[in-house]
């Protein structure tokens, strides 16, 4: 099974509500998309980390086109880890040279993505079964991610949707922080609530309201500060309790997972597939971070094909504790044929091969920048 070719299609679909974080406002969601196209007629999907900001798209499309693309095309499809594993190497250089081996690693991780499902169609397996090479588990568990501090009440409307746990925005104003806090633990009961400070604090801002995140029974509290700055997460340790502390989502590769384990030393750590590691490393650094006492929780916030890897990895891969699935109305889920189906707090998935859905190839295809 060769490769034939390396396809780049980045979907833009307007938010009907702009999405609003410390660093930044998103009124466009953007989806960038590899498909990876097999001698046979077979093609994989796979999906690149472009969410904020949207305006860093074009040095991934450049990376994919000018680095990945002519690496890839020509290869036999039939170890995807041996070939992230060179590819990686070569670009890991340059990735240097330029001061950005984010962009790289998200890069690499969606064309890795692409490889997986294009292989595991091939053979005519679930991702899921290929990536354990067993038959795995089919139900994932899910939480609902990304509810606005200012409307708690979408836990109901959530929790319609199938949904038993639950995350919450902490809103960067004090009084609202409070109140939002005391009303999702109120409505979400006795089932699953954490929040997300999306870096918008420092330890001398949040100590005040540490009453009432403990108050709240959180799951975690989710990149309170800015990730690089390890004083501020060292004088945060300093008090007796505070909620469990999560992050991940902004490490890359096992050598980043293993200092964010040294330096900070969260109890709930967040690979994400599209942006840290792909499926071939993505295995290896959950089997890394997960232990007794910690949980591994997959980050995604992006379209349908980085929840579906995601979830088959978690279907896998018994390590992986949950996976983060978007409440906010995704536009980009318009390029499934079906909206995902949640029932008692788990991602339903088939038993099609490869991602296992009918995703809008003609609309993903008209989308295509590779030679642009």
């Amino acid at each position: 099974m060769r490769i034939a070719d390396l396809r780049i299609c980045l979907v833009r679909a307007k938010v009907r509500h702009p999405i609003v974080a410390p660093f930044g406002r998103v009124d466009v969601r953007h989806n960038l998309l590899v498909l990876a196209e097999l001698e046979d007629g077979t093609t994989g999907i796979g999906e690149v980390w472009a969410n904020f900001p949207p305006s860093g798209c074009p040095e991934r499309v450049e990376i994919l086109r000018r680095v990945v693309r002519p690496a890839l095309v020509g290869q036999e499809l039939d170890d995807p880890v041996h070939l992230y594993d060179r590819l990686l190497a070569a670009a890991r250089p340059l990735a240097n040279q330029m001061g950005a081996p984010g962009p790289f690693h998200q890069a690499l991780a969606g064309a890795d993505i692409a490889l997986w499902d294009a292989l595991a169609k091939a053979r005519g397996v679930p991702l899921c079964d290929l990536l354990r090479g067993s038959r795995a588990r089919r139900p994932v568990p899910v939480y609902a991610t990304n509810l606005p501090a200012d409307r708690p009440e979408m836990i109901d409307a959530m929790a319609a949707l199938g949904h038993t746990r639950f995350k919450l925005k902490l809103a960067p104003d004090e009084a609202l922080a409070r109140r939002s806090l005391a009303e999702a633990r109120r409505i979400a009961g006795d089932r699953m609530l954490a929040t997300d400070a999306s870096q918008g604090y420092s330890p001398e801002r949040l100590a005040p309201l540490l009453p009432d995140l403990l108050a709240a029974s959180l799951a975690w509290l989710e990149e309170p500060f800015a990730v690089d700055d390890l004083s501020a997460y060292r004088r945060w340790a300093a008090h007796p309790d505070r909620p469990p502390l999560a992050m991940g989502e902004n490490s890359y590769g096992e050598d980043g997972f293993a200092r964010l384990l040294d330096e900070i030393g969260p109890q709930v750590v967040q690979p994400d597939l599209t942006k840290t590691a792909g499926l071939s490393r993505g295995r290896t650094i959950v089997g890394q971070v997960g232990s007794p006492g910690r949980s591994v929780c997959l980050h995604m916030y992006g379209g349908p094909v980085g929840l579906y890897a995601s979830a088959h990895l978690a279907a896998a891969v018994e390590a992986v504790d949950l996976v983060e699935m978007d409440s906010k109305a995704n536009p980009l889920f318009g390029l499934l044929a079906a909206p995902p189906q949640v029932a008692d707090g788990a991602l339903r998935l088939s038993d099609a091969p490869g991602l296992g859905v009918d995703l809008d190839l003609d609309r993903i295809r008209a989308a295509d920048v590779t030679e642009n």
